[in-house]
């Protein structure tokens, strides 16, 4: 399971549980079962697969295991391939040939050394050399209030030339209130020197204050066809004037292929619609791209329960549903892959859909099955308001609620796979054995499962699908969503980013009903340019803003909507 903005999945959200009362004795596991689960996810989370991080060659040995299995159950490749691939990036790396050189009046040049003196920040991309003057911006911040500043405008002509601007800004710099704080982060001032005609740009230390760019080169930064530096040493007064600067930027970008494994029970047809039964086969890997709750040495995160277990519940249900009649639905099995980054794999599936999004009659997906707590014996099944079948398709299923009791919860979203297809108005469940301290951690591992748990919940999900493969495509219903995971802020929108957007501004993948965004008339796919005076570029220009509202405070937001610039007014 994955996260949202800047928090991991510690999601139950929070409505009335309904609880599934027993409606047959106890009976007795299924020991075989068992002993299935069990080797599914003993291999997926040894540490021969190295944590499954996606792109990784542990990544690959799971999406083979995964078609082996899918074959002795019985099941054919959804297309030609048993794999639908993507490319993630995996590492971007300035590369030894980048350039900063001043030149003196008198045309003598000084070069300064990579990562030593100067490194590129994430947004530089590759640029050939570029010269042309140096022009002091100072901070380079512009406020249009009653002082009317703008520093790019009063340091002369800029076009075509390089801005040089320090950090932060001056006075009360430790003043997160301060009206400048709104127009003083980096990608702001970016974007004021660009439209006053920036050739390239040199950041310099400024305020104690400022937060300082990183020498790591975000994986997925939006980059612009110029040099953007930093330069370590900090400069006393004005920038020397008459002094010309030379910038190369080279940027290498390291990619890898992800992999989605698709299969299909008996032989596809086109004139039936499809239910779609998923989990996540990556995890965390050595937690090389972040997520983990762990703060000790390197170690592999084996992800047992997030998300082997979905997997082997997945594998098991793909061999257990074989000799269900398919009267209106084909059953698409799917291991996506890229989850833990944001839902990769499962937006690509539905991008690139290898069969009709009209025809997908339902998703059941399944993250971490394999932690049932022993005492309350509850599985969680999120959802249920995604379409009026669900409820009434819960309530008939049959359990022992001396093995397992269900609770539901309304909303479509959630941090997992199963959002990628909600947000295309698609019904979906999501079934989910509950929280645990071992999440995102090494010691989520093989000997934490409950696999007598596990059994039972595959039962239901079971019940579930074979009440309703012979049934007409459920209706769509829209839910009153609660936005997936948390904030440290007071406020927000109440909208889901498209992290795989990467154009200028946050585009929104989705607007939760009844909060800020919904009620100011958002909608999915704007894409939100500013909020108050706050120009957003990107994901983290808008936490960013989030931390400068206040509960009851009202903004301006402007957004892009079918191309046209619109605004209209948010209360938080």
């Amino acid at each position: 399971m994955t996260f949202f903005l800047n928090n991991p999945k510690n999601l139950l959200l929070t409505v009335s549980a309904v609880f599934i009362t027993a409606l047959q004795a106890q009976k007795p596991v299924d020991e075989k079962r068992i002993t299935r689960l069990t080797n599914d996810i003993t291999y997926l989370a040894s540490d021969a697969l190295e944590g499954r991080q996606t792109g990784s060659p542990g990544e690959k040995l799971s999406a083979d295991y995964i078609v082996a299995q899918m074959k002795e159950a019985g099941l054919k490749p959804l297309k030609t391939d048993w794999f639908q691939t993507f490319e993630i990036v995996k590492l971007r790396i300035a590369k030894s040939d980048c350039v900063l050189a001043f030149i003196s009046p008198t045309g003598e040049a000084m070069q300064l050394k990579l990562n030593e003196d100067f490194y590129p920040i994430s947004q530089s991309g590759n640029a050939d050399s570029a010269e042309g003057a140096v022009i002091d911006c100072g901070y380079g911040i512009v406020l249009h209030d009653s002082a009317n500043r703008d520093d790019f405008a009063a340091s002369g002509d800029l076009k075509g030339n390089i801005a040089v601007i320090r950090l932060g800004f001056a006075g009360d710099a430790d003043n997160p209130h301060s009206p400048l704080a709104a127009v003083a982060d980096i990608n702001t001032k970016i974007r004021e020197a660009i439209a006053h005609g920036a050739s390239s740009i040199l950041f310099l230390p400024g305020s104690n204050a400022a937060q300082v760019p990183k020498g790591e080169l975000e994986r997925y930064a939006k980059t612009l066809n110029m040099p953007v530096f930093y330069l370590k040493k900090p400069f006393k007064g004005e920038f020397p004037r008459g002094v010309r600067m030379q910038m190369k930027s080279h940027i290498a970008v390291f990619k890898a292929t992800a992999h989605n494994v698709a299969g299909v029970s008996g032989k596809y047809k086109r004139s039936k619609n499809n239910i779609i039964i998923c989990a996540h086969h990556d995890h965390l890997g050595f937690n090389e791209y972040g997520g983990s709750r762990y703060t000790g040495p390197q170690a592999i995160h084996n992800g047992a329960d997030d998300n082997a277990s979905g997997v082997a519940a997945m594998l098991e249900l793909s061999r257990s549903l074989k000799g269900i009649k398919y009267k209106k639905n084909n059953l698409i099995f799917v291991a996506f892959s890229g989850e833990e980054l944001g839902l990769l794999g499962s937006k690509h599936f539905v991008q690139q859909c290898p069969v009709p999004k009209q025809k997908i009659s339902y998703v059941i997906n399944i993250d971490m099955l394999g932690r049932l707590d022993e005492k309350t014996k509850t599985l969680m099944v999120n959802g249920v308001g995604t379409s009026p079948v669900w409820k009434t398709t819960l309530s008939s299923i049959k359990t022992d609620s001396n093995r397992i009791r269900v609770a539901t919860t309304e909303s479509g979203l959630g941090p997992s796979d199963h959002a990628s297809f909600y947000l295309e108005g698609i019904p979906v469940l999501h079934f989910f054995s509950g929280q645990h301290d071992d999440y995102h951690k090494p010691s989520d591992d093989v000997d934490k499962i409950n696999f007598a748990g596990m059994s039972a919940a595959v039962e239901v999900i079971e019940q579930v699908i074979s009440g309703n493969t012979g049934k007409k495509k459920p209706v769509f219903t829209k839910t009153k969503d609660v936005t997936p995971g948390r904030s440290n802020f007071k406020v927000t929108l109440g909208v889901m980013p498209d992290y795989t957007f990467s154009g200028n501004g946050m585009k929104l993948d989705g607007v939760s009903d009844g909060r800020p965004a919904m009620k100011a008339g958002l909608q999915r796919g704007d894409i939100v340019t500013k909020v108050g005076d706050i120009s957003i570029g990107s994901v983290s220009d808008y936490m960013s803003a989030l931390s400068k509202f206040e509960k009851g405070q009202k903004a301006e937001v402007t957004y892009l909507r079918d191309g046209k610039t619109l605004t209209t007014t948010v209360e938080f």
